[in-house]
C-alpha cells in the first residue's frame, strides 16, 4: 500500500473519531439541557396563591353593612376573604347566617363540609354560609384551606383567621364549630362539634326560623 493510500485512511480515521465525539458531547449537552428543563416544570408546577384560589372557584366573600357589634353577637374582628372579595368584619355580619369555624386538615370538618355545602345551595337567598378557616389549628395553612375547598367543591366563601381568635373566642376546644347568627347580628347558637345529616336544616329552623328541606 503506498504512503498515500496509508495516509487517506489515516485521515478518514481521524474524521470518524472527531465526528463521534461531535455526537457524543451533542449528545451530553441534551440530556443535560433536558434535566434542566425538567427541573424548571418541577418547580413550575408548584401553583401560586393566585392559581390556588382559582383553582378553588369559592364565591366572593360577603360585603358586611351591619352598623357594627350588637349584644350577643359576633366580636369586632376583621378578618381576609381566603378566595376573592373584601375582607369580613364579623361584628357587621346579619343573618339569617351560618358562620362555620373549620380547617382543611380537620377531618370532622372535611366530613361536615358536603352537608353545608348542600344547604347553602337549597338555602340561597334565605340563608348565607360564610366559613372561617382557623389557621390556629395545628398545620393549618392558606393554600391546605383553598385545597380542600377546591376538593370538596365549596361553594360558599371563607376568610382566614389566622391565629383563631374566633375558636378562643367561642371557647370551644376544638373545632368544627357551627354558629347560627339571627337577623339582629346575634348569635342565636353555637353547634360545637361535627354536624350530623339532618342537624343543619333542623337547627336553622328552631333557631333561624327558616325551614329548608332536608
Amino acid at each position: 500500500m503506498s504512503p498515500q493510500s496509508k495516509q487517506s485512511k489515516q485521515s478518514k480515521r481521524s474524521w470518524i473519531a472527531v465526528a463521534v465525539v461531535i455526537v457524543l458531547v451533542g449528545a451530553a449537552l441534551a440530556i443535560n439541557r433536558a434535566t434542566k428543563n425538567t427541573k424548571s416544570d418541577a418547580v413550575g408546577s408548584v401553583p401560586s396563591r393566585q392559581e390556588l384560589i382559582a383553582r378553588a372557584n369559592l364565591p366572593d366573600c360577603p360585603t358586611t353593612t351591619g352598623s357594627g357589634a350588637v349584644d350577643n353577637g359576633l366580636p369586632s374582628l376583621t378578618l381576609p376573604c381566603l378566595g376573592n372579595g373584601p375582607k369580613v368584619d364579623l361584628a357587621k355580619l346579619r343573618g339569617p347566617a351560618i358562620v362555620n369555624i373549620w380547617a382543611g386538615t380537620c377531618e370532622p370538618c372535611r366530613s361536615e363540609a358536603p352537608l353545608l355545602r348542600d344547604f347553602a345551595a337549597k338555602a340561597a337567598g334565605k340563608v348565607s354560609v360564610l366559613g372561617v378557616v382557623d389557621g390556629g389549628y395545628p398545620a393549618e395553612t392558606w393554600d391546605d384551606a383553598l385545597d380542600a375547598s377546591r376538593g370538596l367543591a365549596l361553594r360558599y366563601p371563607s376568610v382566614f383567621d389566622e391565629k383563631g381568635k374566633l375558636v378562643t373566642w367561642v371557647r370551644s376546644a376544638g373545632i368544627p364549630v357551627s354558629l347560627f347568627i339571627a337577623a339582629n347580628g346575634q348569635v342565636a347558637y353555637a353547634n360545637i362539634g361535627q354536624l350530623k345529616p339532618g342537624d343543619v336544616e333542623r337547627l336553622a329552623k328552631k333557631y333561624l326560623d327558616v325551614e329548608i328541606a332536608s
